[in-house]
């Protein structure tokens, strides 16, 4: 499992714009998105990378969680 998001700045005839990238689980294999954010120089463009940023990580350590205690419980089964 590949975990990970952040968010880059991507100048475009000299204006620079927000996007924000994740891994996402597609075919069983991990994908890169990127997806666009807004106006890099604007306050609201920022907030809301961060939000994406918040919502991205409690999901995936939800999954991490999950995917842990089914490990630790198939082991301890096995006994």
């Amino acid at each position: 499992m590949q975990v990970g998001c952040g968010v880059y700045e991507h100048t475009v005839r000299g204006r620079a714009y927000l996007y924000f990238w994740h891994y996402e689980n597609e075919g069983g294999r991990r994908r890169q998105i990127c997806e666009y954010v807004g106006v890099a120089g604007r306050p609201r463009s920022r907030e809301e990378a961060a939000r994406r940023c918040e919502v991205y990580y409690d999901r995936v350590s939800g999954e991490l969680e999950r995917i842990r205690d089914e490990t630790v419980a198939s082991l301890r089964a096995s006994r």
